[in-house]
């Protein structure tokens, strides 16, 4: 893996406002520290929305940093302006989702949490978010990885993400509760399969054990983080009263160069599946996506998809295919 250096613009990782939550009583040891790890990417107004939201968290110990993944706007200066209590770490360059998680994650193991936070910038939380995952973590023997019930933030009450499972197609993972409605179905902590990086609970002992794969620069890092953290004997738990609504792909969606984005799938598709599984199983994959997305009118993307697979195809896994245009 390739590392960048990156540097703190901000130091101190100040706690938030204790309130009254789960674990508050004066005959009860203190809460277990959580640190939020916030990726920015020229985005401060989801950036400062986000924050916001995270000040309202109703848990007695937590602490928020933010990971600049090297934004060529003005946001830095605005977060620190409009939020002078929360640390800021600087990326020399674009590290992508995982590379920014990773750097962040190191960062916030220096203060010795109990927990760490990583999510993207575009989410909003419910107060109980945090005293829900750390509840359901401590209850389940061996769970590592909690991740919320997200919804979507512009039809708040139908399902963004609940989860993710294997079909017909070892690599083809499907979001659980994708554009569902809330019901009894998702009422319940379950055991996963797969769950999407938008906003997890790690415990310490598996962040210091368990890190992204930052040669993914997006997609298939949270499915290849996933397996890595199975693999190493940890549970993957649902946590379904702990809620956070997401505003879905704000960062490729804002992005001038879009249609790019297929290229770096294409790449981490084959970064995914060179790991995991074999050629033969992602040309069978390539094919069903190629039909999928022709069927669905979305034809003109394919030539970069494709352009983004022959590239992956002649890499080897130790190149460094992150694209510098990002910046």
């Amino acid at each position: 893996m390739v590392y960048f250096t990156h540097r703190v613009v901000a130091v101190p990782l100040a706690g938030a406002t204790p309130h009254v939550g789960l674990y508050m009583s004066s005959h009860t040891t203190p809460a277990p520290l959580a640190i939020f790890v916030v990726l920015n990417w020229n985005g401060f107004e989801d950036t400062h929305q986000c924050l916001n939201s995270l000040q309202k968290i109703a848990y007695a110990n937590y602490r928020v940093l933010v990971v600049d993944n090297a934004s060529s706007d003005d946001s830095v200066q605005r977060i620190a302006a409009a939020h002078p209590e929360v640390a800021i770490v600087h990326c020399e360059r674009n590290l992508g989702v995982a590379g920014g998680y990773n750097v962040g994650i190191a960062a916030a193991l220096e203060q010795e949490p109990d927990y760490i936070v990583p999510m993207n910038n575009d989410m909003e939380c419910d107060p109980a978010l945090l005293s829900q995952m750390v509840a359901t973590q401590q209850a389940w023997p061996g769970c590592g990885v909690v991740m919320p019930k997200i919804f979507y933030a512009d039809a708040p009450d139908r399902i963004n993400a609940a989860g993710g499972y294997t079909r017909w197609m070892r690599s083809n993972i499907v979001m659980r509760g994708y554009q569902q409605l809330d019901g009894p179905a998702f009422a319940q902590d379950v055991e996963l399969e797969f769950a999407p990086s938008y906003c997890l609970l790690l415990t310490r002992d598996l962040a210091e054990q368990v890190r992204f794969d930052d040669a993914y620069f997006c997609y298939y890092d949270d499915w290849d983080f996933c397996l890595l953290v199975r693999n190493a004997g940890y549970r993957i738990v649902f946590s379904a009263q702990a809620r956070i609504w997401h505003k879905v792909s704000r960062s490729t969606k804002n992005s001038p160069k879009a249609l790019r984005w297929w290229r770096v799938f294409g790449h981490s598709c084959v970064r995914y599946h060179r790991k995991h599984h074999n050629d033969a199983l992602l040309l069978t994959y390539v094919a069903w996506v190629v039909v999928r997305e022709t069927l669905k009118g979305n034809l003109r993307s394919m030539p970069t998809f494709l352009a983004g697979i022959r590239t992956g195809m002649m890499a080897s896994l130790s190149d460094d295919l992150r694209p510098a245009w990002v910046n």
